[in-house]
């Protein structure tokens, strides 16, 4: 009995060492460091580190989650002047890439999930008066981009896409929001 199980096992041992060397290959994390910059409806810009993480499956989708820190010192929005905005949205991505050739990877991707929003506040009528908000919001990321691949390992990235960090359908709301670039790296 031991040599029949011991004889088994031998014969599949290949096989299990394929399987595992295939799903190994084909599965993967992809760490994408990158630098966004915001130009906001209003004309003021919000600088950006993000770090994401997505998992690569074959069929071109990458699920994920991200983190970003953007700020700005001053934007002004629906009769306000915000200074020392802060904003921090964590959030689940999804991209695709589009089939092509092996350097160049156009995809499409989005985002969404929650900003935590803080910032100093004052009246355009007395800008003397400042309070600080703190406050949570609907984040939102859709765009495109491409990769270049400087090998199997490492590629560079740029994306064009809409952002808003705090989507409502109230008119009167501090929504930051505008067309959003990005450049960074993604490490496999």
């Amino acid at each position: 009995m031991k040599s029949l199980k011991f004889s088994l096992i031998l014969l599949l041992t290949p096989f299990l060492l394929i399987a595992q060397d295939k799903m190994i290959n084909t599965s993967k994390f992809a760490y994408s460091p990158a630098f966004e910059l915001l130009r906001s409806t209003h004309c003021n810009l919000f600088y950006a580190p993000s770090f994401k993480v997505n998992y690569l499956f074959e069929n071109g989708l990458e699920p994920g989650a991200g983190l970003e820190y953007s700020a700005t010192p001053i934007h002004h929005d629906n009769g306000y002047t915000l200074h020392q905005l802060r904003f921090i949205p964590v959030y689940g991505n999804l991209k695709y890439n589009f089939r092509n050739s092996k350097k160049i990877k156009p995809y499409a991707e989005a985002s969404v999930g929650i900003s935590f929003n803080k910032y100093h506040i004052a009246d355009d009528i007395s800008p003397n008066d400042i309070s600080i908000t703190r406050e949570q919001g609907l984040y939102v990321y859709t765009g495109f981009g491409a990769k270049y691949a400087w090998n199997s390992k490492i590629s560079t990235f740029l994306g064009l896409g809409f952002k808003g960090y705090k989507m409502s359908t109230n008119d009167l709301d501090i929504n930051p929001h505008g067309l959003s670039f990005m450049v960074g790296f993604t490490f496999i």
